[in-house]
């Protein structure tokens, strides 16, 4: 049930003041939800290649995992990540993450008991696990960027649906209803004025 708002000047006065603050914030609202899916768009590119990436890593080691199975296995768990270096930006109110750097633990190898395909495997496993990293953070990116664009948009509608037209509403109806009151006002002023009149024409 709507709540029943007071038919007067303040009212009026208040909800004047209302309507001009949803008629500044909706622009900016609009202007938010724009800039953040610009940046999903962004992130959902990133993601699109890093995946690509992955998938064509994937395909390069298929041929020594086939041959080389349990090494390849044992190459992989042997390529540790060391420290993983980010830095933080704000866009549009939300708070991401951007890769910068990463630093993977020494791997002792023995390159005279190892075969040629040993470095070249390490390689393209440190790749891989940096992908799959920045990967990371990108997918967490997004999240928080969706969260922030689905309240954009539910703060736009909101403006744009509920609070501007019934403030627009109220006032209307508070307008109105102040000015028969106003209307009523002279007619009764201008009733009592001839009543006195005829009253010492009587006299």
């Amino acid at each position: 049930m709507a709540e029943k708002i007071l038919m007067n000047k303040n009212t009026l006065a208040a909800l004047k003041l209302e309507l001009k603050e949803y008629n500044v914030a909706l622009p900016v609202f609009e202007m938010k939800e724009q800039q953040l899916k610009v940046l999903i768009q962004s992130i959902t590119e990133r993601i699109s290649k890093l995946e690509a990436s992955i998938e064509s890593t994937n395909q390069d080691i298929k041929p020594w995992v086939g041959v080389f199975a349990e090494d390849v296995e044992d190459l992989n768990h042997a390529v540790k990540v060391k420290t993983l270096t980010t830095k933080s930006r704000e866009v549009a109110g939300v708070p991401i993450e951007e890769f910068e750097n990463i630093d993977f633990e020494d791997i002792n190898i023995d390159t005279f008991n190892t075969p040629f395909w040993v470095d070249a495997a390490v390689e393209l496993i440190k790749d891989q696990k940096t992908n799959l990293k920045i990967l990371e953070l990108e997918q967490h990116n997004m999240l928080l960027v969706q969260e922030e664009l689905d309240e954009a948009r539910r703060m736009k509608n909101a403006l744009k649906e509920v609070f501007i037209p019934e403030t627009e509403d109220n006032i209307r109806k508070i307008e109105i209803y102040l000015g028969d009151v106003e209307r009523l006002a002279i007619g009764c002023a201008k009733l009592v004025k001839k009543k006195k009149q005829n009253k010492k024409a009587v006299l």
